[in-house]
């Protein structure tokens, strides 16, 4: 990484500093230290016509009569009453610093100026003798200065920068720390970076550049921060201690030491609650702390708010936290209530603390459900198994019996695979007489089961059940059958019925907060695949953000990421694709979950759609050894992602074949989502499947399944003008992918057709879409005019030549002769004007 910090996001600042150095004459650049404003400076002087002349202020010269200033000034200036300048002297100074034509003085660090050189510089700007520009902190003015306020970057400047520190785009978790820790001020950035790398903590991954590993604050990083808390005194370094160890305070825990804010070292935010200026001055003083200091300092918090009365939401946790980082915590009560609490604000990391302590000091019963939940969250679903058989066995009362006997059963089907020992937990819970309530909530956790290994007429059936008991069922009920919607294909009805059930859902989430998760995820899934890309995108997005910057299970992020990569390859962005879904696949050595499985399928389609051949195949085998019988929609997932990894390698027909399968499978399921997306692959691979697609689309009127049964048709009917129709239509979705390929299959035929002004538009038309693309190949993007002259077997055996088969594994993968593929191969590159494979692999898109 160079030393030198690339200029971004100071457009608007570098401007305005030109505009007020050409019409003004002077400026200042002021901001908090590591902002970027000398590099700003810089940046202007290098674009202004005139010689600069650059002096630095320090700690140093501000002690010594005209210090920043000597070099450039006369030696024999006559000073009198000490260090101050007679006006005279102050003259010849300046009229001296002004010789020589126009140019420009650079001043850094203003704000360190000692009173002699403060004096010179008045008198340059009074006088407009010379242009000039500063730098300063905040609070440093001089008039005659037009003032350009220079701030952190934002996040996602701050990205950019990051981008382009590493070289590489960082993965979205490692986005998030570094801009939680610096942010947005450049030199934090720079040097977070620096001490990542040295450490190994910064490491290049296929998902970009990930930090693994806790901050440590260390070398030049930690020499700066140490710098800046170099000014406290004492007894303000232990209040900051405090305050970082308890943050945020309450004003009833921490009155606010004015000078500390008047510093830069505290903030007060809107709720009135103290926090420290900046997450890296926290993290270093925590660093620094000696071990009883540190104790001292939580003991005392503890002691606060109990004594204030800790009855507020979140205190438990507080007061739990810090006796158990003092060593004065002995109730398992208090610490099981506060990891309830922990578990309730979804801060996994602490609600597994707390859990294994109270435990360890003798509590049972719901304790047990809390790290039973985060040992599922972190994929640890035998350990997960264990620990909620023991809180099962151990009893309780109904309520926590049943919960743990719930979350026991969705560990053992969506964690383990496990259908029957699911189903037997639940019996198990539904053996005693259950209230109205209990007994709904227990189905509806059935019929989860159901939506995924039943044909979705149980789960209908199971959803008209509970939406006819009225109240809390209704609500789920309807859950139910928006479920079961968007997995019939039926989108628009999906998203009807979360719509209508959006109030209930939000009465409820106090009880059932997985209501929402659930219908927020119906409705965006079901977006994407009724065409409707930018919400689906917009609301994905904003999902796995909170997920990340919550710190939540990465477990929990794979729909989002799922969604967005899915919604990337519809616009030809396999490159994106495979980094979305890279940040999130799990480490080979944990046991998959479903969720996983689905990630590992998603991760392989987008490898193969960028021509990762051996990857895909990895990434392939990976889901498909992850999956268990019970999950019979991610078995479709997983077939339906096999068929695009035989198709990039080469094995179009097979591609096709395991295409019409899936979508057999799925439809024998009531699956219909999964059979519209593999009937149209079919068609893209070569299939006539338009019938049934267009029985499909003419019971479901969305714009995206009436594309794929158009685009169907027009393939099978051979006709470049409806191809020309649908590709509007895929590009008024954003499904950019569909429209390049339709319109590269209609320049095919309409060149067939002796139409050549015709094809040529339509290769230039899909050309134009395929320059947004980053990396995606498809067998239907490389029928261009140079192929377009080859037979359907010329092309299968070039697509297989490109992926790497040698002549005798195409003879044996096609059962053909070895000389029959010499042949063809033979003649292809007569006619597409290339002497060898090299060539070849370039025309399809891949290089040589």
């Amino acid at each position: 990484m160079s030393d030198q910090l690339p200029l971004v996001g100071r457009e608007r600042e570098l401007r305005t500093a030109l505009r007020a150095l050409a019409v003004d004459g002077a400026v200042l650049l002021s901001g908090p230290p590591g902002v970027g404003k000398t590099r700003l400076a810089a940046e202007a002087l290098a674009a202004v016509p005139h010689p600069a002349v650059r002096c630095y202020a320090t700690v140093a010269t501000s002690r010594i009569p005209l210090g920043a200033i000597a070099s450039l000034v006369p030696t024999d200036l006559p000073a009198s009453r000490g260090s101050i300048l007679p006006s005279s002297s102050v003259r010849a100074a300046a009229e001296h610093l002004s010789r020589g034509g126009r140019r420009v003085l650079s001043v850094d660090d203003a704000h360190l100026l000692d009173d002699a050189s403060l004096l010179v510089l008045q008198h340059l700007v009074r006088h407009r003798l010379t242009r000039v520009i500063c730098t300063a902190r905040p609070g440093w003015g001089m008039e005659g200065l037009t003032v350009v306020g220079v701030d952190a970057l934002d996040q996602e400047c701050a990205d950019a920068l990051l981008a382009t520190a590493l070289g590489g785009p960082a993965d979205a978790s490692t986005r998030h720390l570094v801009w939680a820790n610096s942010q947005g001020n450049p030199l934090y950035l720079k040097e977070l970076v620096a001490a990542g790398r040295h450490s190994g903590a910064l490491t290049e991954t296929v998902g970009g550049w990930n930090w693994s590993g806790p901050l440590e604050l260390s070398g030049r990083l930690a020499e700066l921060v140490d710098l800046t808390l170099g000014r406290l005194a004492e007894p303000q370094r232990r209040a900051l201690e405090l305050l970082a160890y308890g943050e945020p305070l309450e004003p009833r825990l921490l009155p606010v030491p004015q000078d500390l804010v008047d510093m830069g070292f505290m903030r007060v935010g809107d709720d009135g609650r103290a926090r420290v200026a900046h997450p890296l001055y926290s993290a270093r003083l925590r660093a620094t702390c000696p071990t009883l200091r540190a104790r001292a300092h939580r003991r005392a918090l503890a002691d606060r708010l109990e004594a204030e009365g800790a009855d507020r939401p979140g205190d438990a946790v507080r007061v739990a936290t810090w006796r158990l980082d003092s060593g004065t915590a002995e109730s398992p009560d208090v610490l099981a209530r506060a990891a309830e609490q922990a578990l309730s604000a979804q801060d996994w990391e602490l609600a597994e603390r707390l859990s294994r302590a109270a435990i360890a000091r003798g509590a049972t019963s719901r304790v047990g459900l809390v790290l039973g939940l985060v040992l599922m969250y972190q994929r640890q679903c035998a350990q997960a198994e264990e620990v909620l058989a023991e809180t099962m066995a151990a009893g309780g009362d109904m309520l926590t019996v049943i919960q743990v006997g719930c979350t026991r059963a969705f560990n053992l089907f969506f964690g383990l695979g496990d259908e029957d020992a699911a189903v037997t937990v639940l019996d198990l819970v539904t053996e005693r007489e259950l209230p109205a309530e209990m007994e709904h909530a227990v189905l509806f956790v059935a019929l989860t089961f159901a939506l995924e290994a039943a044909p979705l007429g149980f789960a209908r059936l199971g959803g008209e059940l509970l939406i006819a008991e009225g109240g809390w069922a209704e609500t789920a009920g309807r859950q139910v059958l928006a479920f079961a919607d968007q997995f019939a294909g039926r989108y628009t009805d999906a998203i009807a019925r979360v719509e209508d059930n959006h109030e209930a859902v939000l009465a409820t989430a106090g009880r059932f907060p997985s209501l929402m998760s659930a219908a927020n995820g119906v409705r965006n899934e079901s977006a994407l695949r009724c065409g409707d890309l930018v919400g689906a995108e917009k609301r994905g997005a904003q999902a796995l953000a909170e997920l990340i910057e919550e710190d939540r299970w990465s477990v929990t992020q794979v729909p989002p990421r799922v969604l967005l990569s899915q919604s990337a390859r519809l616009r030809g962005k396999a490159a994106s694709a495979v980094r979305i879904t890279a940040e999130g696949v799990p480490d080979p050595a944990a046991l998959p979950m479903m969720w996983d499985v689905l990630l590992l399928a998603e991760f392989a389609t987008g490898a193969a759609l960028q021509g990762q051949s051996d990857r895909a195949f990895r990434a392939l085998a990976r889901a498909e050894a992850g999956l268990r019988p019970a999950w019979r929609i991610a078995q479709f997932a997983v077939g339906a992602a096999r068929s695009w990894v035989l198709a990039g390698a080469g094995r179009v027909n097979e591609a096709m074949q395991a295409a019409l399968d899936n979508a057999t499978l799925a439809r024998a399921h009531g699956a219909h989502s999964e059979e519209i997306g593999s009937l149209h692959d079919a068609a893209r691979f070569g299939a006539d499947t338009s019938p049934r697609l267009l029985e499909l689309a003419k019971s479901r009127k969305d714009p995206l399944t009436t594309a794929y049964a158009s685009h169907a048709q027009a393939r099978a009917l051979r006709d470049p003008a409806g191809l020309e129709e649908v590709a509007a239509a895929f590009t008024a979705c954003g499904a950019t992918l569909y429209a390049a390929e339709a319109l590269a299959e209609a320049s095919r035929l309409s060149r067939l057709h002796d139409r050549p002004r015709d094809a040529d538009r339509l290769e230039r038309q899909a050309s134009a879409l395929a320059e947004s693309f980053d990396g995606a190949t498809t067998p239907g993007l490389v029928v261009t005019s140079t192929l377009a002259a080859l037979t359907p077997r010329q092309l299968e055996i070039a697509r297989l030549a490109v992926a790497g088969l040698t002549n005798v594994e195409i003879a044996e993968r096609l059962a053909i002769a070895k000389r029959t593929v010499d042949n063809h191969l033979h003649t292809t590159y007569a006619a597409v004007g290339v002497t060898g494979r090299g060539g070849l692999r370039a025309l399809f898109g891949q290089g040589a």
